[in-house]
């Protein structure tokens, strides 16, 4: 195939894969079988390995920021005329994080695209704010604990070490797979511990509910100019 004839089909992937997600989890909240608190945040874990996608299938930087642009777009009408119960319904209507995510995508994809930064960085930081943040949010939940409020937001020890455990692993995973100075398990261990140190203190002081631009920025970044 063609370089552009691939780039069509990762755009193909990408939408029906995005959209195919959001509309299992809103099915399932409709069923009364997920609730919108949890669906968002699987969508968020889900959606996050669109990356994935734009790694094996697209290599013009304009055809990999057209999801991105567009979901920023979409889930701005979606929180503002309630369109998805699984993304919407329930929430606080201040809380603009599904529009952030597709930002620090856009951002991250054009870093990576444009040869800033090889993309695989791009996907330590997105799947580290997929996991991360999502299973920080759902262990967090399901603790039960009340935890501790920072800067308007509850964080709980629970939820904190979940953040850093998802964190760990991706990053450990990526660093094997791809970085070329750390190929064997001892050293790629002391990289993904100081970048899940480092995310997890990120999301845990992030004011404003803006995580979902700090985390996946920071990540990349600290990987970029101590671990490249």
């Amino acid at each position: 195939m063609s370089p552009a004839a691939v780039d069509g089909l990762g755009i193909v992937v990408s939408y029906a894969f995005v959209f195919g997600f959001i509309g299992v989890a809103t099915h399932l909240v409709r069923r009364n079988a997920l609730r919108p608190s949890t669906a968002r945040k699987i969508i968020h874990i889900g959606v996050a390995h669109w990356w994935l996608i734009a790694m094996a299938t697209m290599n013009d930087p304009w055809v990999a920021s057209l999801g991105p642009a567009s979901f920023i777009v979409i889930n701005a009408l979606v929180i503002r005329f309630r369109l998805l119960p699984a993304m919407d319904e329930g929430a606080d209507g201040r809380n603009w994080g599904t529009v952030y995510f597709p930002v620090s995508l856009l951002v991250l994809v054009n870093l990576c695209w444009r040869s800033a930064l090889p993309p695989w960085v791009g996907g330590v930081a997105v799947l580290v704010l997929g996991w991360g943040d999502g299973l920080a949010a759902l262990v967090g939940e399901k603790s039960g604990a009340s935890g501790m409020r920072i800067w308007g937001g509850r964080k709980s020890a629970a939820g904190t070490a979940a953040m850093f455990a998802a964190s760990f692993m991706v990053t450990l995973a990526f660093t094997l797979a791809y970085n070329a100075r750390f190929p064997t398990l001892l050293p790629a261990i002391g990289v993904a511990a100081a970048v899940g140190g480092a995310a997890t203190v990120v999301e845990l002081l992030t004011p404003w509910g803006i995580d979902n631009i700090t985390v996946p920025l920071a990540v990349a970044g600290l990987y970029a100019v101590a671990f490249l």
